[in-house]
């Protein structure tokens, strides 16, 4: 039978070459997209844990959208909410309902809302947080891109 130090000395050994071939925990999941920035109101709507996204000067001109093909592989939950006139206003409130419908169906990530003046605003969730490559040109002007702000 071994001695106890010399069953202890292997233990140590095993664990530091077991250790060693296990992957790093920090480097084995993808973290939670977030990014810096800070809340802002819009129309007297707080969005708190969201900094609104910008697109590149070639996406901006005419409206924009997220890029459908990224859309499509980044989409967590989508909602249509009711825009109250005055339009703006109640734009600015469908952001706010959007803020927290996308809370509740991802952990970090982004969401874009677009106005539709007979059905009211879309509100679409990502998974991942839009850049200013994420958007292309659209028609639609009335429009608002947000990414989940970091917890510090």
């Amino acid at each position: 039978m071994p001695s106890l130090k010399a069953s202890l000395t292997f233990l140590a050994s095993s664990t530091a070459v077991l250790g060693a071939a296990l992957p790093n925990p920090t480097a084995a999941g993808s973290a939670t997209a977030c990014t810096t920035g800070a809340p802002m109101t819009t129309a007297g709507y707080p969005i708190l844990h969201y900094a609104q996204a910008t697109p590149g000067a070639s996406a901006s001109l005419g409206g924009y959208q997220p890029e459908p093909r990224w859309a499509q592989q980044h989409l967590v939950g989508s909602y249509t909410f009711g825009v109250p006139e005055p339009i703006e206003t109640g734009f600015a409130y469908a952001q706010y309902k959007c803020e927290y419908y996308c809370k509740n169906h991802s952990e970090g990530g982004s969401f874009f809302v677009r106005a539709d003046r007979k059905v009211g605003s879309y509100c679409d969730c990502y998974d991942e947080l839009m850049d200013a490559e994420t958007f292309v040109n659209n028609n639609q002007t009335l429009v608002g891109a947000w990414n989940a702000i970091c917890k510090t």
